[in-house]
């Protein structure tokens, strides 16, 4: 069973690729990809990728730090670090499905709901937290010491006790918003369909859901501005793949399936959809805890079909133990989405010899080889008898030359090492 609190979903769109899709629209997206200055994502006038503001003080730097925006509290004063959008959400939601990653980089001096996140409207551009009549819906990260954090609900009056859950490196929190008039369905970072009723909210951390059906705080609040404050303890925080998005609309892609087979030292991916819309490419990401992903593989996309198309590719260089993989569908014009995680198990202590291709040259049997430079390796018929061979090693494996080419028929290629025992049946054409 897979760790729930090592789930890590990047703020993008996740969905359960599948025969029911789940209709969107993207409020705000940043990644901070491009470098450069804080100033470089803000505008008075802001798109879809900017802030109207990012600020802090000479106690509280901040910057674009490994594509992420760091504050760095080096004193516990009164100096607050925030980044805030206040120009309002274009069209108006009723629901908001919000993700951010976040991390504690460093911590010297615990702060008590050291960052805030609100939602709501009529925000300032100022580092000054929004009063309560102004927020929709906050929550609060606690963080505790060295790179460790809790959540808390943040109700009125305060006071609410922090998570039971503490978490520590990369997470993704996502707080999900429901205004609508009626009971709304959202898909969650398990890949779980679940409902969140009018006027409250669930946040999650990874794939662990730390408040369930929170009570919002102004419910006649507008879904328009939000801002993330920073202003206790002394810390070093990170932030990065935001992602707000409604809670509902249709999916460019349908998947079918998704599946990982490990085969030895490598692993197999296949994947397929029923239709493509306006898709461009597929990106095979892998971690080892669910939490940072890698790249492995790109794999062009139909781009628009409404037939069913099958995909591959081949993970030469997997991790011992875990593999979870994911898929990256990203459309023409640079949106993407994410599947939900699968996993391969790759047995680091197992032996592995494959035989490629097969049926096999008569002069030379290529083998595939994993944990096994002291292997002896035979070739015998199939009644048993010995055939005298010498092996030739290569880097990735070695070949098998017998003295005389081989007739044609059926042969047995034995494997022995760390006591264990694989034979594969070879054919000679």
């Amino acid at each position: 069973m897979i760790p729930p609190h090592l789930v890590r979903l990047l703020s993008v769109i996740l969905f359960l690729w599948g025969n029911q899709g789940i209709a969107q629209t993207i409020y705000f997206q940043q990644d901070f990809s491009a470098g450069g200055l804080p100033a470089g994502y803000t505008n008075t006038n802001p798109d879809k990728t900017q802030f109207n503001g990012i600020g802090g003080g000479a106690s509280l730097p901040f910057a674009i730090v490994d594509n992420a925006l760091e504050f760095d509290r080096q004193v516990d004063n009164t100096t607050k670090g925030y980044a805030v959008r206040t120009t309002d959400f274009s069209p108006a939601s009723s629901s908001l499905y919000i993700q951010f990653r976040f991390r504690v980089l460093s911590s010297s001096q615990p702060g008590a709901n050291a960052v805030k996140f609100y939602v709501g409207s009529g925000f300032s551009n100022s580092p000054a937290a929004p009063t309560n009549g102004q927020v929709y819906a906050r929550f609060a990260i606690d963080i505790q010491n060295g790179t460790d954090f809790k959540m808390n609900p943040l109700p009125s009056g305060g006071g609410a006790a922090n998570s039971v859950q503490t978490f520590s490196g990369w997470q993704t929190v996502t707080f999900v918003l429901n205004k609508a008039s009626n009971l709304l369905q959202y898909l969650t970072p398990l890949g779980s369909l679940e409902q969140q009723p009018v006027d409250t909210y669930d946040l999650w951390v990874g794939s662990e859901k730390v408040f369930n059906d929170q009570a919002v705080l102004t419910a006649s609040q507008t879904l328009t501005d939000f801002k993330l404050g920073f202003d206790d303890g002394v810390s070093k925080i990170q932030v990065d793949d935001f992602l707000i998005r409604d809670i509902s609309g249709a999916l460019p892609v349908t998947l079918l399936s998704f599946a990982a087979k490990p085969a030895g030292d490598r692993v197999q991916l296949n994947w397929s959809t029923t239709s493509e819309k306006d898709a461009s490419h597929f990106i095979v990401e892998r971690s080892d805890n669910l939490g940072e992903f890698t790249f492995v593989d790109q794999v062009s996309a139909k781009g628009t079909t409404d037939q069913r198309q099958y995909y591959g590719v081949v993970d030469y260089q997997p991790l011992p133990g875990n593999n979870y993989y994911r898929l990256r569908q990203v459309d023409r014009d640079g949106t993407f989405a994410l599947s939900k995680p699968v996993s391969a198990v790759v047995e680091s202590d197992k032996v592995v010899m494959d035989v490629y291709p097969n049926p096999v040259d008569p002069a030379r049997i290529r083998i595939r080889l994993w944990n096994a430079d002291e292997a002896i390796i035979e070739l015998r018929t199939m009644s048993g008898q010995y055939i005298a061979t010498r092996l030739q090693r290569r880097p990735d494996g070695a070949d098998v030359i017998p003295q005389q080419p081989l007739p044609p028929g059926l042969y047995l290629l034995e494997l022995r090492a760390n006591g264990q025992r694989r034979v594969i049946t070879v054919l000679v054409p």
